[in-house]
């Protein structure tokens, strides 16, 4: 049984490495089971039987991290502002920190602008998937009970997304080269600048309480 398992977890990781090579060298376009299934040297029956299809596959490969990272509960206690000016650098880093490894994975770029074409069964899994996993994201980080952190989220999320899917479209926005890493700098600048905002209007609002965590508490282990 425990060979299995092994041999399942193996095999598994072959299908999901050979969608991510296809989505790199295809775009979203080009995925298909039968090409998954060639490059991952397997039959294309056993990923039926494993995903139930390539919706169900690209599902699998989205919820298991690959796009929107998973924080255990200890690294979320880890990175709990302390102090109430600590929480502008954590927001931004973590969303930038997002992004930026959305930006260095073509596989990733690719399945994010699968969210914005035209409805198919693909697309559709996609976004809702994507979106699934970014509202489990935004809902783990806010450290802010009152407020409407989900619509500040969006705004801010959106707008990231549709400036990386235009940079992978070679595509300007508002004169920005967003080939440049240079622009990238400026434009991660003015996210700090938007969170800091945001947090002050958060510590300072009467509506609105943020959740600190106490400067003595201990911090047990975590992993990433």
């Amino acid at each position: 049984m425990e060979q299995l398992k092994r041999n399942r977890a193996a095999t598994t990781q072959r299908i999901v490495t050979a969608l991510e090579e296809v989505l790199a060298e295809q775009g979203i376009d080009g995925v298909c089971i039968t090409t998954i299934a060639e490059k991952a040297a397997v039959s294309k029956v056993l990923i039926y039987r494993y995903f139930g299809g390539l919706p169900g596959l690209i599902e699998y490969y989205v919820r298991m991290g690959h796009l929107v990272p998973h924080y255990s509960p200890d690294w979320l206690e880890q990175i709990q502002p302390v102090h109430a000016e600590d929480l502008a650098p954590v927001w931004s880093s973590q969303t930038l920190q997002l992004f930026r490894r959305l930006r260095a994975s073509q596989s990733s770029r690719e399945l994010l602008k699968a969210t914005v074409q035209e409805s198919s069964p693909l697309s559709e899994t996609v976004s809702r998937t994507l979106d699934e996993e970014l509202t489990h994201l935004v809902d783990q980080l806010s450290f802010v009970k009152g407020g409407d952190h989900q619509a500040m989220s969006a705004i801010l999320l959106g707008a990231l997304s549709y400036l990386t899917i235009q940079a992978q479209n070679d595509r300007p926005m508002i004169g920005l080269d967003l080939r440049s890493e240079a622009v990238w700098q400026r434009i991660e600048e003015s996210i700090r600048g938007i969170y800091k905002a945001m947090a002050h209007s958060a510590n300072e609002s009467t509506t609105t309480k943020v959740a600190l965590r106490p400067a003595f508490a201990a911090v047990s282990s975590w992993d990433n």
